[in-house]
């Protein structure tokens, strides 16, 4: 026999209930009681037959659009799950809505979100807003004052882009696979982006842009796709599937197209900021430009060549100046001989009256010890020489 604790059986329980899909994600509908607020809510949802102990933490309160109370008729969102302290048993809600919108309300929650579970709102899908369409496509009722609105504003803002307006029926069963058509339609024609739309109205009035196969078609489209549906308090499936939301058809005109006139001072101050960046590029190439012809004109072979001949004739003159220098140094050394040596020189001496005997080897007579009477000799005056014979000799 296999005895379990308490504590075994409660949580084989939650397990067994937490691996049970039909109890994630319900929708339950019932009466509010015993309803108490301590950071969380806890409370009882019941019927004429039945109870269900119910806890909705504070994570989830703030998306709550209601303050619930005791007596109050509401369909709760959650899962079903074991709370194994106590033993029993109860819904963790994560949201929760009045009954009192009906049906189509609980229906437009339970859609959303089986669709949101699918991507269909995923950010990362979404399609960019072209900045400047060229074509743009509206599908709403040719007959509602939203498409006055929209023709209205986009003449005046951007009255340069081609409209295309495609009739649908935006009420009553058959609008869902109308809108679905003209979207088509406008996909086929090539328009840059899409406004689908119509004016306010009841909840139950807009309830075609709350249909499935509108979702899908929206979400498949290659075109761009701004929602303008009711009021800027009104959300529709619509709304969240389309590239972009826009809170009135008025709203979704302004999203669709830039204001020409805005276009225009853009355009303006990028061309003054153009001009400016052009005229600061040129006067930099000019600087460049300078600069590289300063080079160039430096590295030229003709200035090289000038450059060199005016250093070769700076070169010239020096050594010249330097060669007069040495020649006047040298000419001034040699006159400066030519005294010391005509200082030294017999010839000097003879024309101051004096004379040179030679005997007949030719040889300076220096003492008269050696001549003798009858000795020819040579008598060198200073203009010329005279042979002459000795006769006599004295001693002094």
């Amino acid at each position: 026999m296999n005895i379990l604790t308490v504590s075994q059986i409660n949580r084989y329980i939650s397990y067994k209930i937490k691996e049970d899909q039909k109890l994630k994600g319900v929708f339950i509908k019932g009466e509010i009681s015993n309803f108490r607020a301590s950071g969380h809510f806890y409370f009882t949802l019941k019927d004429n037959e039945s109870l269900i102990k119910a806890v909705m933490f504070k994570s989830n309160i703030p998306y709550l659009k209601f303050r619930p109370e005791n007596g109050m008729s509401v369909v709760a969102m959650g899962s079903v799950s074991v709370f194994e302290r106590d033993g029993v048993y109860q819904l963790y809600v994560s949201d929760m809505i009045p009954d009192g919108k009906g049906n189509q309300q609980f229906e437009f929650e339970k859609l959303k979100k089986e669709l949101e579970a699918e991507g269909l709102f995923d950010p990362a899908h979404k399609l960019t807003i072209p900045r400047f369409p060229k074509k743009i496509g509206v599908v709403t009722s040719k007959n509602g004052a939203a498409l006055q609105d929209i023709i209205n504003i986009l003449s005046r803002r951007y009255p340069v882009a081609e409209l295309c307006v495609y009739d649908s029926l935006v009420q009553g069963d058959e609008a869902p696979a109308s809108l679905c058509s003209a979207l088509s339609r406008a996909e086929c024609d090539d328009c840059d982006v899409v406004i689908i739309g119509r004016g306010g109205g009841a909840y139950e009035d807009l309830a075609a842009f709350n249909d499935r196969q509108l979702a899908y078609y929206i979400y498949h489209l290659t075109v761009p796709v701004i929602s303008a549906v009711g009021h800027e308090t009104d959300f529709t499936i619509a709304d969240f599937v389309s590239d972009l939301r826009a809170p009135t058809p008025s709203a979704a005109a302004e999203l669709a197209a830039p204001m020409l006139e805005d276009v225009k001072r853009g355009l303006d101050s990028v061309r003054t900021r153009m001009k400016s960046s052009f005229e600061i590029y040129v006067r930099r190439l000019d600087e460049k430009n300078s600069l590289l012809s300063s080079r160039l004109q430096q590295l030229s072979p003709q200035n090289i060549i000038l450059k060199n001949i005016s250093e070769t004739e700076l070169k010239k003159e020096r050594l010249e100046h330097l060669y007069k220098n040495y020649i006047s140094k040298k000419e001034a050394d040699l006159s400066e001989k030519i005294s010391r040596l005509d200082a030294m020189n017999p010839l000097g001496v003879l024309k101051r009256g004096y004379s040179v005997v030679y005997n007949n080897e030719n040889k300076i007579v220096q003492s008269i010890s050696e001549l003798k009477s009858g000795d020819t000799v040579r008598i060198r005056l200073a203009d010329g020489s005279a042979h002459v014979s000795v006769t006599k000799t004295e001693n002094d």
